[in-house]
């Protein structure tokens, strides 16, 4: 076997005063280094200031620093895609773009510790507001008379007051010995726990499928593992990533293992295009 190419993220939300809070997602992989960084209103959730670290590495460019003026305004939460495609027209590289999703992603999870500035008079009707607004969203809000533990129950009693939220994801690819491939992923929150291999042959079609969830807020979330067998057999590289929610339940799925998934399937494919950038 052989080790091929290695990715990794940490986001992270912390709360900078009453007012404000700051989201940043630092990113390394084989190659580069790069961080998002957005300083948030912590009660409207708009974007008041957003840049881009480019971060040089020994034979590269130094250090760069990208000021996106034009997410300022833009809601850091869940519907804001469009606006924030637009706000991103002029960056070019995907991965940089994709890096501001993971950053919003963290906003919406630390929201729960900032129900009081979002209006939520506790964490209970906080809780009740989310059951009802994300209805069918995830295998976890399509099952809601089946959850034994609800949100709040899953956080209890505690709250944070500066660091809100935490989130790692890695991934490793390796080149087995016959030419096909292994992707080994994993995401690791505050709040979630949870693993996947694929197996691809020489042709990047997933021939085998693995999933787990040591952590997740209750155990109908882990049914969504059994959508996994859905994508073996197909050719992932390049696949649009609503397709490939479909495929793996949308909301019958799990939104996280398919965000993890994803990030899976474009492993092989940013490795193949680094190594025919250096031929």
């Amino acid at each position: 076997m052989e080790f091929l190419f290695q990715r990794f993220w940490h986001s992270f939300v912390e709360r900078l005063d009453e007012k404000y809070i700051v989201a940043r997602t630092t990113y390394q992989d084989t190659r580069v280094e790069r961080e998002i960084v957005l300083r948030i209103d912590a009660g409207s959730l708009d974007i008041e200031e957003a840049w881009l670290l480019r971060l040089g590495r020994p034979g590269m460019m130094g250090d760069s620093r990208e000021e996106l003026q034009a997410l300022k305004g833009v809601k850091a939460y869940l519907g804001s895609g469009p606006e924030l495609r637009q706000a991103l027209r002029s960056v070019e590289d995907e991965l940089e773009r994709s890096l501001v999703n993971d950053t919003v992603i963290a906003v919406v999870q630390a929201e729960s510790f900032l129900y009081r500035e979002r209006g939520y008079d506790d964490a209970a009707e906080y809780t009740r507001a989310w059951e009802e607004f994300y209805l069918g969203s995830c295998r976890y809000y399509s099952y809601l008379d089946r959850v034994q533990v609800s949100w709040g129950d899953f956080i209890g009693p505690f709250s944070r007051e500066t660091r809100l939220f935490d989130r790692c994801k890695t991934q490793q690819l390796f080149r087995e010995d016959n030419g096909t491939y292994r992707i080994n992923g994993s995401i690791i929150d505050s709040f979630h726990h949870m693993t996947a291999c694929l197996e691809l042959d020489q042709d990047m079609k997933l021939s085998q499928a693995w999933a787990d969830m040591p952590r997740v807020p209750d155990k109908v979330c882990r049914e969504s593992i059994g959508q996994v067998s859905n994508i073996i057999g197909h050719t992932l590289a390049e696949k649009p990533k609503k397709e490939l929610a479909q495929l793996l339940g949308a909301g019958q799925g799990c939104v996280h293992l398919i965000d993890l998934l994803y990030d899976s399937t474009r492993m092989l494919e940013l490795y193949l295009s680094t190594t025919r950038d250096r031929q």
